[in-house]
Protein backbone atom coordinates (compact mmCIF):
# COMPACT_ATOMS: atom_id res chain seq x y z
CA UNK A 1 0.00 0.00 0.00
CA UNK A 2 2.79 2.17 0.99
CA UNK A 3 4.50 2.16 -2.62
CA UNK A 4 0.88 2.46 -4.44
CA UNK A 5 -0.29 5.59 -2.72
CA UNK A 6 3.79 7.29 -3.22
CA UNK A 7 3.01 6.22 -6.42
CA UNK A 8 -0.19 8.06 -6.75
CA UNK A 9 1.24 10.97 -5.07
CA UNK A 10 3.96 11.76 -7.50
CA UNK A 11 1.51 10.57 -10.45
CA UNK A 12 -0.53 13.80 -9.21
CA UNK A 13 2.28 15.91 -8.48
CA UNK A 14 4.16 15.20 -12.07
CA UNK A 15 0.91 16.46 -13.75
CA UNK A 16 1.62 19.60 -12.54
CA UNK A 17 5.22 19.33 -14.69
CA UNK A 18 3.51 18.69 -17.65
CA UNK A 19 0.78 21.17 -17.25
CA UNK A 20 3.63 23.45 -16.83
CA UNK A 21 5.67 22.18 -19.56
CA UNK A 22 2.62 22.11 -21.87
CA UNK A 23 1.67 25.84 -21.19
CA UNK A 24 4.31 27.64 -22.48
CA UNK A 25 3.31 26.98 -26.27
CA UNK A 26 0.10 27.88 -26.05
CA UNK A 27 0.02 30.93 -23.92
CA UNK A 28 3.05 32.49 -26.05
CA UNK A 29 1.10 35.05 -27.94
CA UNK A 30 -0.32 35.99 -24.70
CA UNK A 31 2.78 36.60 -22.88
CA UNK A 32 3.87 38.74 -26.21
CA UNK A 33 1.29 40.75 -25.83
CA UNK A 34 1.55 40.77 -22.00
CA UNK A 35 5.51 42.57 -22.21
CA UNK A 36 4.82 44.54 -25.43
CA UNK A 37 7.45 42.01 -27.12
CA UNK A 38 7.29 40.71 -30.93
CA UNK A 39 6.66 37.10 -31.47
CA UNK A 40 10.67 36.75 -32.23
CA UNK A 41 11.25 38.47 -29.33
CA UNK A 42 9.43 36.23 -26.90
CA UNK A 43 11.13 32.89 -28.11
CA UNK A 44 13.77 34.20 -25.63
CA UNK A 45 11.45 32.72 -23.24
CA UNK A 46 12.06 29.33 -24.23
CA UNK A 47 15.74 28.85 -24.29
CA UNK A 48 15.92 30.72 -20.57
CA UNK A 49 13.52 28.23 -19.85
CA UNK A 50 15.43 25.53 -21.03
CA UNK A 51 18.73 26.69 -19.47
CA UNK A 52 17.03 26.49 -16.07
CA UNK A 53 15.80 23.19 -16.37
CA UNK A 54 19.46 22.19 -17.34
CA UNK A 55 20.76 24.43 -14.22
CA UNK A 56 17.85 22.77 -12.27
CA UNK A 57 18.72 18.88 -13.20
CA UNK A 58 22.01 19.08 -12.25
CA UNK A 59 21.45 20.50 -8.79
CA UNK A 60 18.31 18.26 -7.84
CA UNK A 61 20.09 15.61 -8.83
CA UNK A 62 22.76 15.91 -5.74
CA UNK A 63 20.05 17.45 -3.36
CA UNK A 64 18.04 14.43 -3.39
CA UNK A 65 21.31 12.54 -2.67
CA UNK A 66 21.46 14.72 0.17
CA UNK A 67 18.59 15.81 2.02
CA UNK A 68 14.62 14.54 2.32
CA UNK A 69 13.47 14.43 -1.30
CA UNK A 70 9.88 14.90 0.01
CA UNK A 71 11.11 18.01 1.55
CA UNK A 72 13.01 19.20 -1.57
CA UNK A 73 9.77 18.37 -3.64
CA UNK A 74 7.80 20.75 -1.40
CA UNK A 75 10.69 23.95 -1.82
CA UNK A 76 10.37 23.36 -5.51
CA UNK A 77 6.35 23.34 -5.54
CA UNK A 78 6.42 26.28 -3.76
CA UNK A 79 8.80 28.20 -6.39
CA UNK A 80 6.48 26.66 -8.96
CA UNK A 81 3.38 28.04 -7.32
CA UNK A 82 5.17 31.79 -6.83
CA UNK A 83 6.51 31.43 -10.42
CA UNK A 84 3.02 30.91 -12.10
CA UNK A 85 1.34 33.74 -9.81
CA UNK A 86 3.29 35.72 -10.62
CA UNK A 87 3.43 35.45 -14.86
CA UNK A 88 0.03 37.95 -15.40
CA UNK A 89 2.40 40.62 -13.33
CA UNK A 90 4.94 40.41 -15.63
CA UNK A 91 5.92 44.30 -17.34
CA UNK A 92 8.59 43.41 -19.21
CA UNK A 93 10.20 40.51 -21.08
CA UNK A 94 13.76 40.54 -19.06
CA UNK A 95 11.22 40.45 -16.00
CA UNK A 96 9.25 37.58 -17.55
CA UNK A 97 12.69 35.66 -18.51
CA UNK A 98 13.78 35.46 -14.74
CA UNK A 99 10.15 33.98 -13.93
CA UNK A 100 10.20 31.52 -16.71
CA UNK A 101 14.17 30.56 -15.98
CA UNK A 102 13.41 30.06 -12.13
CA UNK A 103 9.94 28.12 -13.30
CA UNK A 104 12.15 25.79 -15.28
CA UNK A 105 14.48 25.01 -12.82
CA UNK A 106 11.46 24.24 -10.57
CA UNK A 107 9.77 22.15 -12.93
CA UNK A 108 12.54 19.95 -13.92
CA UNK A 109 13.58 19.66 -10.39
CA UNK A 110 9.95 18.19 -9.63
CA UNK A 111 10.36 16.14 -12.59
CA UNK A 112 13.84 14.69 -11.61
CA UNK A 113 12.04 13.87 -7.90
CA UNK A 114 8.80 12.29 -8.78
CA UNK A 115 10.92 9.99 -11.16
CA UNK A 116 13.73 9.12 -8.89
CA UNK A 117 11.70 8.79 -6.14
CA UNK A 118 9.26 6.52 -8.26
CA UNK A 119 11.97 4.17 -8.72
CA UNK A 120 13.34 4.43 -5.08
CA UNK A 121 9.74 2.75 -3.76
CA UNK A 122 9.02 0.82 -6.14
CA UNK A 123 12.59 -0.85 -6.61
CA UNK A 124 13.04 -3.61 -9.22
CA UNK A 125 9.05 -3.49 -10.04
CA UNK A 126 9.42 -0.20 -10.79
CA UNK A 127 8.71 -0.69 -14.91
CA UNK A 128 4.93 -0.37 -14.47
CA UNK A 129 5.18 2.68 -11.99
CA UNK A 130 7.51 4.78 -14.08
CA UNK A 131 5.48 4.19 -17.37
CA UNK A 132 2.31 5.30 -14.82
CA UNK A 133 4.40 8.50 -13.43
CA UNK A 134 4.94 9.46 -17.41
CA UNK A 135 1.59 8.71 -18.59
CA UNK A 136 0.26 11.55 -15.68
CA UNK A 137 3.45 13.76 -17.55
CA UNK A 138 1.18 13.46 -20.66
CA UNK A 139 -2.08 13.93 -19.38
CA UNK A 140 -0.91 17.12 -18.02
CA UNK A 141 0.32 18.52 -21.65
CA UNK A 142 -2.86 17.45 -22.99
CA UNK A 143 -4.71 19.20 -20.56
CA UNK A 144 -2.96 22.51 -19.97
CA UNK A 145 -4.63 23.96 -23.25
CA UNK A 146 -7.87 23.38 -22.20
CA UNK A 147 -7.22 25.11 -18.65
CA UNK A 148 -5.99 28.41 -20.30
CA UNK A 149 -8.73 28.36 -22.34
CA UNK A 150 -11.15 27.95 -19.12
CA UNK A 151 -8.98 30.69 -17.48
CA UNK A 152 -9.66 32.80 -20.44
CA UNK A 153 -13.66 32.27 -20.17
CA UNK A 154 -13.02 32.79 -16.28
CA UNK A 155 -10.62 36.18 -16.10
CA UNK A 156 -10.80 37.57 -20.01
CA UNK A 157 -7.12 36.13 -20.47
CA UNK A 158 -4.97 33.21 -20.16
CA UNK A 159 -3.33 34.70 -16.61
CA UNK A 160 -6.09 33.06 -14.63
CA UNK A 161 -5.06 29.71 -16.32
CA UNK A 162 -1.61 30.04 -15.09
CA UNK A 163 -2.94 30.60 -11.21
CA UNK A 164 -5.53 27.19 -11.89
CA UNK A 165 -2.35 25.63 -12.28
CA UNK A 166 -0.97 27.80 -9.20
CA UNK A 167 -3.72 26.68 -6.96
CA UNK A 168 -3.53 22.64 -8.16
CA UNK A 169 0.42 23.17 -7.50
CA UNK A 170 -0.75 24.52 -3.77
CA UNK A 171 -2.08 21.14 -2.46
CA UNK A 172 1.27 19.27 -3.05
CA UNK A 173 3.49 21.40 0.03
CA UNK A 174 0.78 20.32 2.90
CA UNK A 175 0.89 16.91 1.82
CA UNK A 176 4.65 16.52 1.37
CA UNK A 177 4.75 18.17 4.62
CA UNK A 178 3.18 15.28 6.33
CA UNK A 179 4.24 12.57 4.27
CA UNK A 180 7.61 10.39 4.84
CA UNK A 181 10.07 10.59 1.96
CA UNK A 182 11.59 7.48 0.57
CA UNK A 183 15.98 6.49 1.05
CA UNK A 184 18.16 5.35 -1.19
CA UNK A 185 18.44 1.83 0.61
CA UNK A 186 21.21 -0.76 -0.33
CA UNK A 187 20.21 -4.02 -2.29
CA UNK A 188 21.02 -7.25 -1.38
CA UNK A 189 24.50 -7.83 -2.86
CA UNK A 190 24.77 -11.81 -1.87
CA UNK A 191 28.79 -11.06 -1.61
CA UNK A 192 29.32 -9.99 -4.77
CA UNK A 193 31.06 -6.76 -5.45
CA UNK A 194 29.79 -4.40 -8.07
CA UNK A 195 31.67 -2.26 -10.41
CA UNK A 196 29.63 0.98 -12.16
CA UNK A 197 29.41 0.34 -15.98
CA UNK A 198 30.64 3.84 -17.18
CA UNK A 199 30.03 2.86 -20.79
CA UNK A 200 26.95 1.73 -20.46
CA UNK A 201 25.97 5.13 -18.62
CA UNK A 202 27.78 7.33 -21.26
CA UNK A 203 26.42 5.41 -24.38
CA UNK A 204 22.81 5.98 -21.71
CA UNK A 205 23.13 9.73 -21.84
CA UNK A 206 23.38 9.64 -25.05
CA UNK A 207 20.47 7.89 -26.10
CA UNK A 208 18.50 10.23 -23.91
CA UNK A 209 19.64 13.17 -25.30
CA UNK A 210 18.95 11.62 -29.10
CA UNK A 211 15.56 10.63 -27.65
CA UNK A 212 14.53 14.51 -26.46
CA UNK A 213 16.24 16.06 -29.18
CA UNK A 214 13.84 13.37 -31.36
CA UNK A 215 10.98 14.03 -29.42
CA UNK A 216 10.72 17.46 -29.44
CA UNK A 217 11.96 18.04 -32.66
CA UNK A 218 9.27 15.85 -33.87
CA UNK A 219 6.60 17.93 -32.05
CA UNK A 220 7.60 21.21 -32.35
CA UNK A 221 8.31 21.17 -35.92
CA UNK A 222 5.86 18.90 -37.83
CA UNK A 223 3.22 21.21 -38.09
CA UNK A 224 5.88 24.18 -39.34
CA UNK A 225 6.83 21.23 -41.92
CA UNK A 226 3.44 20.62 -43.13
CA UNK A 227 2.77 24.43 -43.52
CA UNK A 228 5.88 24.78 -45.50
CA UNK A 229 4.58 21.82 -47.90
CA UNK A 230 1.00 23.64 -48.21
CA UNK A 231 -1.26 22.98 -45.66
CA UNK A 232 -3.66 25.34 -44.06
CA UNK A 233 -2.49 26.39 -40.24
CA UNK A 234 -5.39 24.90 -38.58
CA UNK A 235 -4.88 20.94 -40.39
CA UNK A 236 -0.82 21.57 -39.36
CA UNK A 237 -1.55 22.61 -35.92
CA UNK A 238 -3.96 19.72 -35.00
CA UNK A 239 -0.94 17.30 -36.36
CA UNK A 240 0.59 17.94 -32.72
CA UNK A 241 -2.71 17.26 -30.59
CA UNK A 242 -2.28 14.30 -32.85
CA UNK A 243 1.00 13.42 -32.05
CA UNK A 244 0.11 13.88 -28.38
CA UNK A 245 -3.01 12.06 -28.33
CA UNK A 246 -1.20 8.43 -29.84
CA UNK A 247 1.69 9.92 -27.28
CA UNK A 248 -0.49 9.35 -23.95
CA UNK A 249 -2.49 6.21 -25.93
CA UNK A 250 0.74 4.27 -26.22
CA UNK A 251 2.25 5.09 -22.92
CA UNK A 252 -1.61 3.76 -21.28
CA UNK A 253 -1.84 0.88 -23.51
CA UNK A 254 2.27 -0.29 -22.40
CA UNK A 255 1.22 -0.61 -18.69
CA UNK A 256 -0.51 -4.36 -19.52
CA UNK A 257 1.92 -4.76 -22.22
CA UNK A 258 4.59 -4.83 -20.28
CA UNK A 259 3.30 -7.46 -17.77
CA UNK A 260 3.00 -9.86 -21.09
CA UNK A 261 6.16 -8.30 -23.39
CA UNK A 262 9.61 -8.71 -22.37
CA UNK A 263 11.06 -4.90 -22.40
CA UNK A 264 13.72 -4.81 -24.92
CA UNK A 265 10.94 -6.40 -27.63
CA UNK A 266 8.73 -3.35 -26.66
CA UNK A 267 11.75 -0.86 -27.06
CA UNK A 268 12.76 -2.40 -30.51
CA UNK A 269 9.07 -2.17 -31.59
CA UNK A 270 8.30 1.63 -30.60
CA UNK A 271 12.09 2.83 -32.11
CA UNK A 272 10.85 0.60 -35.67
CA UNK A 273 8.08 2.88 -35.61
CA UNK A 274 9.65 5.88 -35.09
CA UNK A 275 12.39 4.99 -38.19
CA UNK A 276 9.29 4.05 -40.35
CA UNK A 277 7.23 7.21 -39.30
CA UNK A 278 10.81 9.34 -40.14
CA UNK A 279 10.57 7.54 -44.10
CA UNK A 280 6.85 7.38 -44.51
CA UNK A 281 7.20 11.64 -44.04
CA UNK A 282 10.06 12.07 -46.83
CA UNK A 283 8.54 9.69 -49.23
CA UNK A 284 4.81 10.81 -48.36
CA UNK A 285 3.58 7.15 -48.40
CA UNK A 286 0.96 7.83 -45.89
CA UNK A 287 -1.05 10.76 -45.53
CA UNK A 288 0.97 13.07 -42.68
CA UNK A 289 -2.11 12.92 -40.43
CA UNK A 290 -1.28 9.25 -40.11
CA UNK A 291 2.71 9.64 -39.84
CA UNK A 292 2.36 12.21 -36.70
CA UNK A 293 -0.20 9.26 -35.07
CA UNK A 294 2.59 7.06 -35.81
CA UNK A 295 5.29 8.68 -34.76
CA UNK A 296 3.55 9.64 -31.36
CA UNK A 297 2.96 5.75 -31.07
CA UNK A 298 6.36 5.28 -31.23
CA UNK A 299 8.02 7.99 -28.99
CA UNK A 300 5.23 7.58 -26.11
CA UNK A 301 6.85 4.69 -23.85
CA UNK A 302 10.42 4.56 -24.82
CA UNK A 303 12.01 7.24 -21.89
CA UNK A 304 9.85 5.67 -19.15
CA UNK A 305 11.45 2.33 -20.54
CA UNK A 306 14.86 3.14 -20.91
CA UNK A 307 14.68 5.03 -17.64
CA UNK A 308 13.72 1.51 -16.59
CA UNK A 309 16.22 -0.46 -18.01
CA UNK A 310 18.73 1.88 -17.17
CA UNK A 311 18.01 1.50 -13.73
CA UNK A 312 18.48 -2.52 -14.33
CA UNK A 313 22.16 -1.93 -14.72
CA UNK A 314 23.14 1.19 -13.19
CA UNK A 315 21.60 1.73 -10.22
CA UNK A 316 20.17 5.19 -10.05
CA UNK A 317 20.83 7.43 -7.56
CA UNK A 318 20.03 11.25 -7.30
CA UNK A 319 23.04 12.56 -8.80
CA UNK A 320 22.43 9.91 -11.42
CA UNK A 321 19.10 11.14 -12.41
CA UNK A 322 20.51 14.75 -12.47
CA UNK A 323 22.64 14.06 -15.06
CA UNK A 324 20.31 11.76 -16.87
CA UNK A 325 17.75 14.85 -17.06
CA UNK A 326 20.54 17.38 -17.74
CA UNK A 327 20.56 16.04 -20.91
CA UNK A 328 17.15 15.73 -21.16
CA UNK A 329 17.28 19.62 -20.99
CA UNK A 330 20.21 19.66 -23.57
CA UNK A 331 18.27 17.27 -26.16
CA UNK A 332 15.39 19.51 -25.66
CA UNK A 333 17.34 22.61 -26.46
CA UNK A 334 20.14 21.40 -29.32
CA UNK A 335 18.52 19.38 -31.55
CA UNK A 336 15.39 21.11 -32.45
CA UNK A 337 17.43 24.19 -32.58
CA UNK A 338 19.45 23.04 -35.29
CA UNK A 339 16.51 22.15 -37.21
CA UNK A 340 15.56 25.73 -37.82
CA UNK A 341 19.24 27.10 -39.87
CA UNK A 342 18.71 23.74 -41.55
CA UNK A 343 15.52 24.22 -43.09
CA UNK A 344 16.75 27.88 -44.44
CA UNK A 345 19.50 26.15 -45.75
CA UNK A 346 18.03 23.61 -47.77
CA UNK A 347 14.50 24.07 -47.36
CA UNK A 348 11.58 22.15 -45.92
CA UNK A 349 12.49 18.60 -47.44
CA UNK A 350 15.39 18.59 -44.97
CA UNK A 351 13.21 17.74 -42.32
CA UNK A 352 12.16 14.35 -42.58
CA UNK A 353 15.65 13.27 -43.43
CA UNK A 354 17.00 14.77 -40.16
CA UNK A 355 14.59 12.75 -38.35
CA UNK A 356 15.53 9.32 -40.11
CA UNK A 357 19.07 9.96 -39.15
CA UNK A 358 17.82 10.20 -35.64
CA UNK A 359 15.33 7.48 -35.58
CA UNK A 360 18.37 5.57 -36.73
CA UNK A 361 20.75 6.63 -34.02
CA UNK A 362 18.57 6.05 -31.70
CA UNK A 363 17.91 2.44 -33.15
CA UNK A 364 22.18 1.64 -32.93
CA UNK A 365 22.44 3.66 -29.45
CA UNK A 366 19.78 0.96 -28.35
CA UNK A 367 21.04 -2.34 -29.74
CA UNK A 368 24.68 -0.72 -27.98
CA UNK A 369 23.43 -0.26 -24.65
CA UNK A 370 22.02 -4.31 -24.86
CA UNK A 371 25.31 -4.95 -25.60
CA UNK A 372 27.02 -3.04 -22.90
CA UNK A 373 24.27 -4.26 -20.07
CA UNK A 374 25.39 -6.64 -17.78
CA UNK A 375 22.57 -7.76 -16.07
CA UNK A 376 23.96 -10.61 -13.79
CA UNK A 377 26.33 -7.79 -12.15
CA UNK A 378 24.19 -4.86 -11.80
CA UNK A 379 25.60 -2.23 -9.51
CA UNK A 380 24.42 -1.87 -6.55
CA UNK A 381 22.45 1.31 -4.70
CA UNK A 382 24.57 2.69 -1.69
CA UNK A 383 23.09 3.79 1.39
CA UNK A 384 21.51 6.99 2.02
CA UNK A 385 24.46 8.15 4.38
CA UNK A 386 27.49 6.42 1.92
CA UNK A 387 25.96 9.35 -0.78
CA UNK A 388 26.54 11.79 1.77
Amino acid sequence: MKEISRTALYCLMILTVGMVSGSLGPSLVYLSDLVDASVSQISIVFTVKALGSILGAYIAGRAFDRFSGHMYLLIMACIVVVTLFLVPFSNGLVILSIIFFIMGFAEVSMNTGCNLLTIWVNKDKAGTAMLMVQLAYSVGTMIAPLILVFGGWLGGDYGTGYWLIALYTLIFPFVLWRSPSPTYREANTDGQPQVFNKAFFTCFLFMVFMYVGFEVSVAGWISTYAKLNGMPQTEAALLVTLFFLAFAAGRLLSVPILRWVSLPLIMAFLLAMSVAGSVLIAFSILPITVVALLLGAGCSAVFPMLFTFGNEVVALTGKLTGYIFTFCGVGAMVMPSAIGPLIDWYGASIYPYVLIIMSLILWASWLSLQKLANTNKKPQPQTKDETN
